[in-house]
């Protein structure tokens, strides 16, 4: 059902009265909880199937499900609460991840710019998956690769780099991500440049214990020393609809 808003500056749903948000095509400055971020995928997925969903037609939702999962791992790391923003104004970067630090008696916000690629079965060498994102270059040194392997494969770390110190790397950090097993909710995160760095969390655990974050969060004012206000519940609609 669609509600045709007239004249309305603050419009509800008409069955649930959750408040609605203006159509755009861009989702600058909505924050969404990783959980929220997971769930915006699987009703992609649900809405298109979910070969569909692991091509372009959703690629922003898919992108913000692995950001999502990067920032679920931090937070195992760093005891810190994630947000994610949907990047749709410019190429770069995929998604912003963010979190607030008041250890100052302030909110300052401090975030992460990820550069999302996807190792799936048609390259088999992760290398190479490594060698063309960097080959692109452009990026500024503060950004972050996130790769998320979908293809069953393993690596070995640090044989598997082989030739890693042979590129320009533009990133200040990159990151391979994906299951442990195919039979497992486990992810193994691999930290490989500057340094190397193995963790491993269950996703679904760490879904379950990021369960009270709110779902949406709205920053107001600028800067890094800014207030946030709790959007509360709202519809968000999905890309591609």
């Amino acid at each position: 059902m669609k509600d045709n808003v007239i004249g309305d500056t603050a419009p509800l749903c008409l069955i649930c009265k959750t408040p609605l948000v203006k159509a755009t095509d861009t989702y600058a400055g909505i924050y969404l909880s990783p959980s929220m971020a997971m769930r915006r995928f699987e009703s992609s997925a649900e809405k298109h199937g979910y070969e569909k969903a692991l091509t372009g037609r959703v690629k922003q939702e898919r992108e913000a499900w692995i950001a999502a999962a990067w920032a679920l791992c931090m937070q195992q790391e760093t005891g810190r609460e994630y947000w994610i923003e949907i990047e749709t104004q410019d190429q770069t970067p995929d998604c912003r991840v963010h979190y607030i630090d008041q250890s100052e008696g302030h909110n300052h916000r401090y975030t992460h710019n990820l550069e999302i690629v996807e190792w799936d079965h048609h390259r088999p060498n992760f290398m190479d998956v490594v060698r063309q994102k960097c080959a692109k270059g452009g990026y500024p040194s503060y950004f972050t690769l996130v790769v998320l392997a979908r293809n069953g494969k393993g690596v070995t770390f640090p044989d598997d780099l082989h030739g890693l110190h042979e590129l320009t790397i533009p990133f200040g950090d990159m990151w391979l991500m994906g299951r442990a097993s195919p039979d497992t909710t486990t992810y193994s995160v691999c930290q490989f440049h500057p340094f190397i760095k193995l963790m491993q969390f269950d996703l679904r655990d760490a879904i379950e214990q990021n369960k009270n974050q709110v779902d949406f969060l709205h920053p107001e004012g600028r800067g890094r020393e800014t207030e946030f206000r709790d959007r509360g519940l709202m519809y968000m609609p999905l890309k591609g609809e």
